[in-house]
This record gives C-alpha cells, sequence and structure tokens, in this order.
C-alpha cells in the first residue's frame, strides 16, 4: 500500500469509530434498567446492583475515540485538520460526559 492510501485509510477509520462513538453515547442508556421506566411510569426502577460495565465500556470507547483523533493531529497537515480533530475531541468528551458524568 502506498503511504497516502494508509493515511487515508486511518483517517477514514478515525472518523467512522467517532461517529459510531456518539450514536453509541446517545443510544446507551446510562442504567440498565431506565427502559422499564419509558414503558410503564409506573414501575419504579430498582437500584443498579450490578457492575457498572456501561460506563467502562463508554470509557474504553472515549479513550479510543481521543487517541485516534489525537493520532489525526498529530499526522495532520493543515491547520484546518487540526482544529477539526481538536473539536471531535471535546464533541465526544461532552457526550461522554452528559451521559456518564456523575
Amino acid at each position: 500500500m502506498k503511504p497516502a492510501t494508509t493515511r487515508l485509510f486511518a483517517r477514514i477509520a478515525a472518523w467512522a469509530l467517532f461517529a459510531w462513538g456518539a450514536l453509541v453515547f446517545l443510544a446507551l442508556p446510562v442504567h440498565r434498567y431506565d427502559w422499564m421506566q419509558q414503558m410503564d411510569p409506573s414501575i419504579t426502577a430498582p437500584p443498579d446492583a450490578g457492575s457498572d460495565n456501561g460506563a467502562m465500556f463508554a470509557l474504553l470507547l472515549l479513550a479510543a475515540i481521543v487517541i485516534s483523533q489525537a493520532a489525526l493531529i498529530a499526522t495532520a497537515k493543515s491547520r484546518r485538520e487540526r482544529i477539526l480533530g481538536i473539536v471531535v475531541v471535546v464533541v465526544a468528551i461532552a457526550l461522554w460526559a452528559s451521559r456518564h458524568w456523575r
């Protein structure tokens, strides 16, 4: 593969990871029993006694997004690409924090 092709593939992969991660941050519930109250408001949600695997997954996904965008920022050839990468990182952190910050 040519270096330009590899760089293009890496950029597409990083952007796809961000898009997928943003959708996951917005789609997954914060607590595993949130859907119960949406179906029937009279049901009280039980305390979340299980492990917090969803929050750990979201944090690992955020780390992957930040690392991939940091790699794009480091290899960016223009100032516009660097600024766009920083904006994407800030948006990903804001999405994560809006859902999982306690």
